[in-house]
């Protein structure tokens, strides 16, 4: 025969006992949540190392910028990458140093990068209260205005939600080099600066696009702040003043993505935000969570002295120049890009027509003729470049005497390799 135990405690313990049972599991939930609402920040051991040197990069997971609480699991690192201007190559050393992921690299050459990793993501099941107060917590308003407004929580006991992370570091490896800082790591989420945060000091402003997908998102809170480092630079981070919530910046994007972030002061910044949609008929998940994070240097001995964007433009233009009034024809077509066009004489031509038309009889009168050049104003938005000038020539060309007032309008992209010249306009009238 089979024989049951009955519970022979009196009712008060058992209340009690049932009490403490309550009590832990709300405690567990309760730390359960706060551990996975962590952001997840990249933290390298400087913004400047020199050429040759290792690169060390500290993830870390913790609610007050830049110290971590707990180091991610290495099997949940979903992909580590080192993204400079010869293209994009895996960062495979890593490891674990106190309560921090620790991840090593050797960039190949002198020039700006960017450090990306992304999470795997992990799945959670809560009630709909839990996900009201999660949004609530994690600084996520306009996804919680939505979907209350929406009623999809509606009738709801709970629901399944995946979360996964994203983030991104600038930094700059020995003297000048390529600028980078706009090209994207293929995360879900991302944060891509529109200006070089390397070339910008306290009272600049730093505008910064959000993307989901490719596409700018608008609407969506990001916080920003910044903490002083030690003397020892960005490795000492544990002994930095962590930021609070409190002390950030709350910025919304607008309709092209973008927020615009005043860096009231030198040290460690950061950038974050949380981008919550609804899953797909094929997933798994009622809710899908994107966090994303930036960091990047402002100001003090980390501020990058390399070349800005505007004067790359203005020396990649006269490098032009002086390659037709050197009668250096190769010099010349390697700086303009394969699909560029060039439009003089009332007419349009590609690069190669001109390499075989107009390039010849440009270096001849470049050589024949000395052009007073005026100054060159250049705009740059992200990875495209516009640079305008004026110039007056005098002299005598094939018999004739000139005397011309001449027009300049060049447009750029960056290249993996510099700025190179994408199309060419010239226009000039006989000075009287």
């Amino acid at each position: 025969m089979r024989s049951f135990a009955t519970n022979t405690a009196p009712p008060t313990r058992r209340r009690a006992r049932g009490v403490i049972i309550i009590g832990a599991l709300v405690a567990l939930f309760a730390f359960v949540m706060t551990a996975e609402a962590h952001d997840f920040w990249l933290v390298p051991n400087g913004f400047q190392i020199a050429e040759g040197g290792t690169l060390e990069i500290r993830g870390q997971t913790s609610s007050r910028f830049p110290t971590s609480e707990s180091a991610v699991a290495l099997d949940r690192v979903a992909e580590a990458k080192l993204i400079g201007a010869a293209g994009n190559s895996r960062i495979t050393d890593l490891s674990h140093r106190g309560t921090s992921l620790l991840l090593r690299d050797r960039p190949p050459a002198a020039g700006q990068y960017v450090v990306a990793v992304a999470i795997r993501p992990r799945s959670v099941r809560e009630s709909a209260a839990s996900f009201r107060r999660y949004l609530e917590l994690e600084g996520a308003p306009s996804a919680l205005l939505r979907i209350e407004g929406e009623g999809l929580l509606r009738g709801r006991d709970s629901v399944t939600r995946r979360y996964a992370k994203y983030a991104k570091a600038i930094v700059q490896v020995g003297r000048g080099g390529p600028r980078i800082f706009t090209r994207t790591a293929g995360h879900p989420l991302e944060l891509v600066p529109v200006q070089d945060p390397a070339a910008l000091g306290v009272g600049d402003t730093l505008a910064v696009r959000l993307i989901y997908r490719g596409e700018p998102l608008a609407g969506i809170r990001v916080h920003a702040g910044a903490v002083d480092v030690s003397a020892a630079g960005a490795a000492s981070s544990d002994d930095a003043r962590a930021s609070t919530a409190e002390s950030d910046v709350k910025l919304t994007s607008d309709t092209a993505g973008i927020v615009r972030i005043r860096l009231e002061r030198a040290g460690l910044w950061n950038a974050r935000t949380i981008h919550v949609v609804q899953g797909d008929a094929n997933s798994r998940t009622d809710w899908d969570t994107h966090w994303a994070t930036l960091v990047f240097g402002i100001g003090g001995d980390r501020r990058q002295p390399a070349e800005s964007d505007s004067a790359a433009v203005a020396r990649t233009i006269d490098r032009y120049h002086r390659a037709l009034t050197e009668g250096d024809s190769a010099a010349a077509l390697a700086l303009l890009a394969s699909d560029a066009i060039i439009l003089e004489s009332g007419g349009v031509e590609t690069r190669e027509e001109y390499r075989s038309h107009h390039l010849p009889g440009d270096i001849a009168f470049a050589r024949a003729l000395q052009s007073k050049r005026g100054p060159i104003r250049v705009a740059v938005q992200g990875d495209v470049a516009w640079a305008s000038s004026v110039s007056t020539t005098q002299g005598e060309y094939r018999g004739r005497a000139m005397n011309s007032a001449g027009a300049e309008l060049i447009v750029l992209s960056r290249e993996g390799d510099g700025w190179k010249i994408r199309a060419i306009h010239w226009s000039s009238r006989t000075r009287r």
